[in-house]
């Protein structure tokens, strides 16, 4: 393993608290490298009583911990799955919208958004940019190329109405196509990532992919990472997660160690098993299907130095008051990383050494621990 060049990770821009909320697994897409735990075509669909049910729980957990934050602002995005199949999915957005402003709108700003594949009907199109403040288009290559064209007619529709950012997932057997999109993306001014695809070091090909010496160089250059070229045949091919990992939310962070540090917002290092880590005053994950909260979707860090669900969706209230008790007897809620290799979150302000996150820490709160 090698080492990092940093211990302490600090955000430089994006420091708003950030809500999931995966709405069900039902997907109209099939793509070979998403688990079967993240879309299926037939589970069932949420209820419009089920989703409102959830909304209370949802808006004060992030009100609880906007009283301590210094940047008191929420992006609440839903995904799935494909969130739009859901039937009252515009519905609900209209229900929760104004569940926020009736109860929270002067205590804390929140954005909403919403994760999408983009393959969505002129209706659907019309009532995203009615409701939502931004979308994120996942655009996916092992889409029909007639799907691929209304993706990206889509994109500039919504981009004339509200804003939007573009996940190009860089599938390594449509490397060329996905270089293409990028060119498309930059030439109508679309914000985009290009997302190499594996999070995990898994050895099933389909869920991390393995990019070519050629393919590799186009993303370092992209990130502008520097590194030495593979010195024999054997590295000429490789998991694109080894390079390292941009913020999905194209935030900027500091990398420091000591009086050293650089600006990136790619990371090539992201074995942080044990540092101390503030995801959980970033982040929230909700998987409505499953009844779960995570204070991350992929980490899924607890305060128990382990993996898994805070708490039952449907018992959310009780989880609001043992999380209100530590913040009122003065015990900083953070996390100790148990995780080998961190994915989409590695952008929480972290760090190695418990002073040095306490420090970087108080830029974000002005909770005080006894």
């Amino acid at each position: 393993m090698k080492e990092p060049s940093f211990d302490t990770v600090n955000l430089l821009t994006g420091a708003i608290f950030q809500i999931t909320w995966d709405l069900g697994r039902r997907c109209n897409y099939d793509c070979s490298y998403c688990p079967p735990h993240r879309h299926d075509n037939f589970s069932r669909h949420a209820t419009f009583d089920e989703l409102k049910s959830s909304v209370d729980f949802v808006l004060k957990y992030a009100d609880l911990y906007n009283t301590y934050r210094n940047y008191k602002e929420v992006r609440l995005t839903f995904t799935g799955g494909e969130p739009t199949v859901n039937p009252y999915f515009i519905d609900f957005f209209k229900y929760l919208r104004a569940k926020y402003n009736e109860n929270y709108k002067d205590k804390y700003t929140c954005f909403f958004s919403v994760t999408s594949n983009g393959a969505v009907n002129k209706n659907m199109v019309s009532s995203i940019t009615k409701y939502v403040d931004h979308i994120t288009v996942s655009y996916h290559t092992e889409a029909t190329k007639q799907t691929k064209e209304r993706v990206k007619e889509n994109i500039l529709k919504f981009k004339d109405k509200i804003s939007v950012s573009v996940n190009v997932m860089f599938h390594a057997e449509y490397f060329d196509e996905c270089i293409e999109v990028c060119d498309y993306l930059k030439k109508n001014e679309v914000t985009f990532v290009p997302r190499i695809i594996g999070e995990e070091k898994v050895s099933n090909p389909s869920y991390a992919h393995k990019y070519t010496f050629e393919q590799l160089s186009w993303m370092k250059e992209f990130w502008g990472i520097k590194g030495p070229a593979p010195d024999d045949e054997k590295e000429k091919k490789q998991r694109g997660s080894d390079i390292g990992r941009p913020c999905c939310g194209s935030r900027n962070m500091c990398l420091s160690k000591g009086d050293v540090s650089r600006e990136d917002n790619f990371v090539d290092y992201r074995e942080f098993k044990g540092w101390h880590c503030s995801v959980n005053w970033f982040f929230m994950h909700i998987e409505q299907q499953t009844d779960n909260v995570f204070h991350h979707q992929t980490c899924q860090a607890t305060f128990e130095q382990s993996r898994g669900p805070i708490c039952r969706l449907s018992k959310g209230h009780k989880f609001l008051k043992i999380l209100e008790g530590k913040l009122k007897n003065n015990t900083l809620p953070y996390v100790v990383c148990s995780k080998d290799v961190c994915g989409c979150g590695l952008c929480a302000p972290k760090s190695l050494y418990k002073d040095k996150f306490k420090e970087i820490f108080s830029k974000y709160s002005n909770y005080v621990e006894a």
